[in-house]
């Protein structure tokens, strides 16, 4: 039976992607994202959790990450799982699920003023086309 990975996340950004290179040259951007979920639980209080998850983008995507995500911003990220495994100081194999990315989309800020907001959805049209001209390319093999 054929499978698939995808996964779609809106969140917030909880720091600055990190940029390196891979051996070939690739360029990797790594960053978290924070998703905050809210629900009622019995006795009808309301309950807030946080799940935090690792992002990785790579080639010209991870440069437009670097250029335009930061810590704060509201982002759409499409992309699939992916797991690492590696053997921790204690010897004992250990397993992290990340997601790598194939799209994503920043959310314009909240602003009281509409000039700004005018703005900010000008740039994030800027994103999308670097976004699109890069996924294009299908650089989003893992490098190693």
């Amino acid at each position: 039976m054929a499978s698939f990975s995808k996964v779609i996340l809106m969140g917030n950004v909880t720091r600055d992607p990190e940029i390196r290179f891979g051996s070939s040259g690739t360029a990797i951007a790594s960053f978290s994202v924070g998703i905050n979920r809210k629900y009622k639980i019995a006795d009808g209080s309301l309950k807030e959790e946080t799940c935090f998850v690792d992002i990785t983008f790579f080639g010209k995507q991870a440069e437009t990450c670097q250029k335009y995500v930061h810590k704060g911003d509201s982002i759409v990220i499409d992309g699939r799982l992916h797991q690492d495994s590696w053997e921790g100081k204690d010897g004992q194999k250990r397993n992290k699920i990340g997601v790598i990315g194939e799209r994503l989309h920043l959310m314009p800020k909240r602003t009281g003023k509409i000039a700004e907001a005018d703005s900010e959805e000008e740039t994030s049209g800027d994103i999308q086309d670097d976004v699109k001209s890069s996924a294009s390319k299908k650089e989003n093999e893992v490098p190693f």
